[in-house]
């Protein structure tokens, strides 16, 4: 029985020590993902502010642009696989920072929790065989290898979320236009798309789905700066309106910018730029449906 009581100990707690012995704190390892309540993103010279509200992530304390979601949700996953995975020292030198992109160079994280900072560090390069990332404690000399992908998911292309409409277009029943010298509305009726107002006659289905495409699903190329000045949005260039069974998505479409064109929600102020392909597709005539 001693023997076996030995033996335990050393292949249990006793094992599990010695192998935990000298292996560098993770700190990452205390991050409650359900508690962060936000995360402050310092890289290039840029600062982003994302800071939870409800579900969604709301952007650098905008009235109502928020952060991706599935791009938070990959944020998350790699932070939690970060604080699971043991850190590997790769230098205790201050100056060998610079190598790993570790220094004042990186992307500095602070994360909050319940709007206390739990955690300050900086994220470098891809590690040498790019399956993670060199990390290192904003006040430590130390650079740690860590099997998670913190560099790519803390420099994406873009945070935004550019969603303008996300809606079922099957469910959509009615079109209207509205420009300064005409205005028209197509319906869907026994399954066909057709001219109602000011009179009735039927449609290219092909060229009526390409709009539904566009008031169904719509994603902006870029977020300008939020000014209506010179969007041209007061004017009224333009409107769309795509109703149906729980849908309302109204469009405004202004002017021009650089090959794009501003536009805006019925219901919100957050001012977009859409391609001019998606605003030419917008701007019809009735006998260019035909």
């Amino acid at each position: 029985m001693v023997l076996i009581a030995s033996a335990y100990i050393y292949k249990g707690p006793l094992k599990k020590w010695q192998d935990n012995l000298g292996q560098p704190n993770n700190f990452l390892a205390k991050l409650n993902s359900d508690k962060i309540s936000k995360i402050e993103i310092n890289s290039s010279g840029n600062q982003t502010i994302l800071s939870k509200t409800g579900e969604k992530w709301k952007y650098n304390n905008s009235k109502d642009f928020y952060a991706d979601t599935a791009l938070m949700s990959q944020v998350l996953a790699e932070l939690k696989k970060a604080g699971r995975a043991k850190l590997e020292l790769v230098s205790n030198n201050q100056a060998s920072k610079k190598q790993y992109g570790t220094d004042g160079a990186g992307t500095e994280v602070k994360i909050y929790e319940n709007d206390k900072l739990a955690v300050d560090f900086l994220i470098g390069l891809r590690s040498g065989d790019y399956s993670g990332s060199y990390i290192s404690a904003s006040a430590s000399a130390a650079t740690y290898a860590v099997a998670a992908d913190l560099t790519d998911v803390f420099n994406p292309g873009e945070w935004l979320d550019l969603t303008i409409f996300s809606t079922d277009q099957a469910k959509i029943n009615k079109i209207r236009f509205q420009y300064p010298n005409r205005e028209f509305t197509l319906e869907l009726k026994n399954g066909k798309w057709s001219v109602s107002l000011p009179t009735k006659f039927s449609v290219n289905q092909e060229k009526v789905k390409l709009i539904l495409d566009i008031m169904s699903n719509l994603k902006a190329a870029q977020i300008p700066e939020q000014t209506f000045k010179n969007t041209g949005l007061e004017k009224h260039l333009a409107i769309i309106q795509a109703t149906g069974e729980g849908i309302d998505n109204t469009l405004m479409v202004g002017e021009g910018k650089d090959g794009l064109y501003y536009a805006k929600r019925g219901d919100s102020d957050n001012i977009y730029l859409i391609t001019k392909a998606q605003r030419d597709e917008l701007n019809k005539t009735t006998s260019q449906l035909r």
